[in-house]
């Protein structure tokens, strides 16, 4: 079978297994972004692979890296033998939400019937009944998005004070109905949560600071979409060792206080809404010292308790432009 080059606004498909290996119409089409981990992204499709579902789903692997390939290549190794099932695809765009618009428009156009769209990231490993436990939630649930744990697992074994880090803790943890979900990296939603949406499903403004997922999940919840949490269906995600470092920590805090700060001005319809957005900066800065040092006489850690300053801090250092930029990789162009 030749490689296909079809394509569309967001994406190219590198190759399309379906003609190969046809099945029954998939239940759930997983996407799976990749940027230059291809070894990993192998380890990721595999525990995909191993999935104690019984039920037919299919994988689109949307590749961000237009130059070097090197994810679309070994999803394509994996689909041609037999180990999955699904597409490969190439987005040329670089940024987060530009991957995860061009695996979402892959996943409309090329399986229409499919009801569910779920999304875990190639630095990843789905626990067995990942897929039963999210979908089954959904079902009994009946909500619109569904959301599971991602579990860090550290490369570094001296990593114990950061794995009590807020950043690396997950924002729910008893199952049940929620407000709206918080990360892209584990979950699944109807398919009508982006035929209703429209693209593009997230904001290209937060390609390179991150945090599209976060104001698409407000805009879903905006629209009327429901949302849950499964503590069940966890994913673990390897933590390489250059993110458990002060620098990259710090950097991450302060993108929290960024995102924030960039989701409310840009839903601002008005600059009497405007101005309570700085208002509240300048209030959170306040809070912020007092909140740290709360969590300072609890935590007995520094980094732990310097967080929500940290937030507030970059909350403002974003008003005035500046804005921590941490999924530009190298050649990357603004959006």
């Amino acid at each position: 079978m030749t490689t296909q080059r079809a394509k569309t606004e967001t994406y190219t498909v590198a190759y399309d297994g379906r003609d190969a290996r046809p099945s029954d119409e998939p239940v759930v089409v997983i996407c799976v972004l990749t940027l230059r981990r291809p070894d990993h992204l192998a380890v990721t499709l595999r525990s995909l692979k191993a999935q104690d579902f019984g039920r037919p789903f299919a994988c689109v692997v949307a590749d961000n890296d237009p130059n070097g390939r090197a994810g679309a290549e070994r999803a394509e190794a994996m689909i041609r033998a037999g180990e999955i099932d699904g597409v490969a695809v190439v987005v040329s765009q670089p940024g987060h939400c530009s991957a995860c618009n061009g695996a979402f428009a892959a996943a409309r156009d090329l399986y229409p019937g499919t009801a569910l769209v779920a999304m875990i990231d190639d630095d990843e490993i789905a626990e067995p009944d990942w897929l039963r436990q999210i979908v089954e939630a959904q079902e009994r649930s009946g909500a619109d998005l569904v959301g599971g744990p991602v579990v860090p697992q550290f490369e570094r074994p001296d990593a114990g004070r950061f794995a009590n880090h807020p950043v690396f803790k997950p924002y729910y943890i008893a199952p049940g109905p929620v407000r709206f979900l918080y990360g892209s990296g584990n979950f699944v939603m109807r398919a009508a949560v982006l035929d209703r949406l429209g693209q593009p499903y997230l904001d290209p403004i937060f390609d390179f600071v991150g945090g599209g997922d976060l104001d698409f999940f407000k805009r879903a919840r905006d629209a009327g979409f429901t949302a849950y949490f499964e503590p069940a269906a966890r994913a673990v995600e390897t933590v390489p060792a250059s993110r458990t470092t002060l620098r990259w920590v710090i950097a991450r805090s302060l993108r929290y206080g960024a995102i924030n700060y960039m989701i409310e001005h840009k839903n601002a319809r008005s600059p009497t809404e405007r101005l309570r957005i700085w208002l509240k900066s300048g209030t959170l800065l306040g809070v912020g010292l007092i909140r740290a040092l709360s969590r300072l006489a609890t935590s007995r850690d520094l980094l732990i308790a310097a967080h929500p300053m940290l937030e507030a801090i970059g909350r403002v250092t974003a008003q005035a432009g500046l804005r921590p930029e941490q999924y530009r990789h190298r050649g990357a162009r603004p959006s």
